[in-house]
This record gives structure tokens, C-alpha cells and sequence, in this order.
């Protein structure tokens, strides 16, 4: 990132939309954290890019833009609008098994529509696939603006940019916590092991859901050396889960600045900090080495 490179770091959850703008030139520090209030969901107006709602998002970020003249914008894309699965090496390698398993997973939209990324894991026999719908994106690429870098970023890339900011070459879990849903990544040695996205209608089904889907994927019930918990629900669903796991790992609420290892001038927020994890990280690294040395093939390409 360069010196004098401002970066606005945003994400969203339910009512709220949530900020930060980083201190060009000092190392993990930001100079505001900030949220807006909205009487609407503004995942669903920003996914649909049109209207009072979605013009009353634009005008409060282009103000933010202005106010802190910010040069870049990053924003966490939503976990929720995407495909993403794990596939074998063997298939990422051959064309026609690649188009094959692209059309199976998502058989009702034209191909052109499709934006494609391969990214690698631990395990090097196998790849990611990350599957977003361009027609779904629209708004989000519409609401960054005109600004000299645009860039939204996957759920489970922001492991790699805390793996960028601290420096950590461990096993952890990262786990974003919905009022409906769980997203949750595994990094092991800076590689990225696994995602997976959990659905749920009461919070009370997630241990029995865990069990499901770490039966599924070997990597969810692997050994964790932290497991970071953030997003709107984050301690009453690490209080949800944690009873069921066998308490090797450290459970961590990414809800201060001195866990997130950034200092700020504010002391005091009228809002949980980890909801706004999410958006202080997208802040911190704009030119993020690791998440772009794991792209392949970005945006439509397989």
C-alpha cells in the first residue's frame, strides 16, 4: 500500500453498514471506525442496486469517500450470494471436467454471468472453487464509485489478510457470525484449508448442524490453535458452539482493538467492534500479497 494510499474497508450486516479508514503511513493503525443505521436490510438493497434504499447507501459512502479523500475502497462480498466447493486438482486441470462441474453447480444461469475463481489450499491435491453471479455484484461494483482501486473480497480471504496483518503462521478457524448463517474458514501454515457456509433458522441448530458438516469436511473438527469468532451474533454464537467442541483451541471475540492489533484514535463505540472486524482488516491491507498470490484465474476465467 502506498504512503499516502486512504483505504475504506466496509461491511454490512442486517440494518447496518460499518467502516473504516486506515492512517496512511502508520502501520496497523486506522483513523475512524464508523457505522450508519438503516431501517432496511443493506445486503438485499445493495444486491439489487436500485432505489431509495440503495441510493441512500451510495450517498452515505460517497460522503465517507469524500470526507477521508480515500483513494481506494475495499468491500467484504456476501458469503451468502456465493458457490464455493472444494474439487479435486485433477478436475481444476482438465477443461472439460472444470465446465462440467461449473455447469452442475450452477445449471440455471448463462455461463457468460458467471465469475469464476480457483484458489489453492493446504492440501494440493485440491482447489476451491468460488462461483459469483456478475448480474449479483452489479450493485456492489456500483456503490465503490469512481475511486483509483475497487475491490470486493470473499468471506474466507479475510483469514489471509489477518495472516497479512499479524504475521501468524498457525492453525486457526475464522467463523463470521450471521443472525442466520455462519461462514467459517480454516487456515493451516498460511494456506486456506476449507470454507463452508452454514444456514440456520435458530441458533440453538448449530451444534447439530456442526456435526453435520464437520462429518462432511474433515478439516472443520481438525485442531484449531485459535478460533476467531466475529459479525452482529459473535459471542452469543461462540457461546452456542464452544459447549460442544473439546476446548483445545482459544476462543476469541474479535470485539477490541487491542485482539484486532490496531489502535485507533476513538476509545469508545456505540456498536459491537466485531461487527466491524471485517471492515478494519479490508482497511488495513489493500495490497495484500498473500490473498493475491492465492487468485487464479479471477473473475470469469476457469
Amino acid at each position: 500500500m502506498a504512503d499516502d494510499d486512504v483505504c475504506l474497508g466496509i461491511c454490512y450486516s442486517d440494518s447496518q453498514l460499518f467502516y473504516s479508514v486506515n492512517r496512511p503511513g502508520i502501520l496497523s493503525e486506522v483513523q475512524h471506525i464508523g457505522a450508519f443505521d438503516f431501517n432496511f436490510d443493506v445486503q438485499q438493497a445493495v444486491v439489487h442496486g436500485e432505489g431509495k434504499t440503495f441510493s441512500g447507501i451510495k450517498n452515505s459512502i460517497r460522503d465517507i469517500k469524500k470526507r477521508f479523500n480515500c483513494s481506494s475502497v475495499r468491500i467484504l462480498s456476501p458469503a451468502t450470494e456465493e458457490c464455493t466447493t472444494i474439487l479435486p486438482r485433477s478436475v481444476y486441470e482438465d477443461t472439460g471436467e472444470r465446465e462440467s462441474h461449473i455447469r452442475t453447480l450452477m445449471p440455471e444461469l448463462d455461463r457468460n454471468k458467471l465469475e469464476i475463481t480457483w484458489y489453492p489450499l493446504s492440501n494440493v491435491d485440491q482447489r476451491l472453487l468460488l462461483i459469483r453471479n456478475s448480474d449479483t455484484m452489479k450493485g456492489f461494483r456500483q456503490l465503490l464509485g469512481d475511486v483509483g482501486h475497487a475491490e470486493y473480497v470473499a468471506d474466507f480471504e479475510l483469514g489471509s489478510e489477518w495472516q497479512s496483518h499479524t504475521q501468524i503462521s498457525g492453525s486457526f478457524l475464522a467463523i463470521h457470525c450471521g443472525t442466520d448463517s455462519i461462514s467459517i474458514s480454516s487456515f493451516l501454515l498460511g494456506k486456506l484449508r476449507g470454507a463452508t457456509l452454514i444456514r440456520f433458522d435458530h441458533k440453538d441448530d448449530l451444534p447439530y448442524l456442526w456435526k453435520l458438516f464437520s462429518s462432511r469436511y474433515s478439516w472443520m473438527s481438525g485442531i484449531h490453535e485459535q478460533i476467531y469468532f466475529f459479525g452482529v451474533d459473535a459471542p452469543q454464537i461462540r457461546d452456542t458452539l464452544t459447549p460442544y467442541w473439546d476446548g483445545t483451541g482459544e476462543y476469541l471475540v474479535m470485539d477490541r482493538l487491542e485482539k484486532m492489533r490496531v489502535s485507533a484514535p476513538e476509545e469508545t463505540y456505540g456498536f459491537g467492534l466485531e461487527q466491524a472486524f471485517p471492515a478494519i482488516l479490508l482497511s488495513l491491507n489493500r495490497e495484500n500479497k498473500l490473498t493475491e498470490a492465492d487468485h487464479e484465474n479471477h473473475n470469469g476465467n476457469s
